[in-house]
């Protein structure tokens, strides 16, 4: 005679299996970022009649710095993505495998050479020098296209960011917009300029968005408005044909220009959603020469 589970005992069995096979399927995840060198790996893979595993992937390593003279942190990215590959796809425990990390970290030292001193070196995305002309740009942009450009400039938001915005998230009475921010893992809420709040509102009005709409979203070519959330590429290649800038280009100048006019970096982090001011200091302020010029 089959065993009859009472109900609270049967639905905890049910969620322990579900329970399992999302650890189990979030532990084979493959983030989309590590794809692209994926890829590569494996085309070297092909390209050099290597097998895939930790003799090819080291070999790929080396020649990635002394043939193909790849940038240090374009180096520091394959490692982290090849390495997830090879756990992924042929369960290799990385660490059971000191040779290879120990190899690894070798090659990584080739980086501290004179000779290799140039792919070291970090130029990120540039800061706008003539804002006003900027503006009147953005200004001259039908109307979806300045609300979602003021709202990237003005809240200094990453790409992820902007796709993921809904128009729900914005507060128009307090002139905020709560944002998610997935690589802090929390919501931050920035502030808004009286030129943004408005612009939005025409939008919101235009295309009679509703609060779950997509900021961003998708328009086809009859203008027709559809709530998507896109992907971070197709973001970039909307502001490079909307105004020929990225993202970075407008966090890069909203921050700069509220350092010139004074504000103190724990401000400044507050709308840009940094958690630490060293890393606001050292990879966004070093963009700005104003305020070295004024004291030269």
């Amino acid at each position: 005679m089959a065993e009859i589970l009472p109900v609270d005992n049967f639905q905890n069995r049910k969620r322990y299996v579900e329970r399992k096979k999302f650890v189990e399927e979030q532990s084979k995840e493959i983030k989309d970022g590590y794809k692209y060198d994926i890829r590569q790996y494996k085309k070297y893979c092909v390209s050099t009649n290597q097998s895939e595993g930790l003799e090819s992937m080291l070999d790929y390593l080396y020649v990635s710095i002394v043939d193909q003279r790849v940038k240090k942190n374009t180096w520091e990215k394959r490692v982290i993505a090849i390495k997830r590959y090879l756990t992924v796809t042929y369960d290799i425990d990385f660490e059971r495998e000191p040779e290879a990390l120990k190899e690894i970290s070798i090659l990584r030292g080739r980086y501290d050479e004179e000779e290799n001193k140039e792919l070291i070196r970090v130029k990120g995305k540039q800061r706008v020098s003539n804002v006003d002309g900027l503006m009147d740009l953005i200004n001259s942009l039908p109307i979806r296209e300045k609300a979602i450009c003021l709202v990237n400039l003005v809240t200094a938001s990453r790409p992820s960011e902007m796709v993921a915005m809904k128009i729900g998230d914005f507060d128009f009475e307090d002139s905020s917009v709560s944002i998610y921010i997935k690589k802090q893992k929390r919501w931050f809420e920035k502030r808004l300029t009286p030129i943004a709040v408005k612009a939005v509102k025409d939008y919101k009005a235009k295309y009679n968005l509703k609060e779950d709409d997509y900021l961003v979203g998708r328009v086809n070519k009859s203008g027709k408005y559809s709530s998507a959330k896109i992907s971070t590429e197709a973001y970039r290649k909307f502001l490079h044909r909307t105004i020929g800038l990225t993202a970075y280009n407008l966090r890069k100048t909203q921050v700069s220009q509220m350092h010139e006019k004074g504000a103190d970096l724990v401000t400044i982090t507050k709308q840009t959603g940094h958690t630490s001011t060293q890393t606001l200091s050292e990879h966004y302020l070093n963009v700005s020469d104003k305020t070295v010029d004024k004291f030269l």
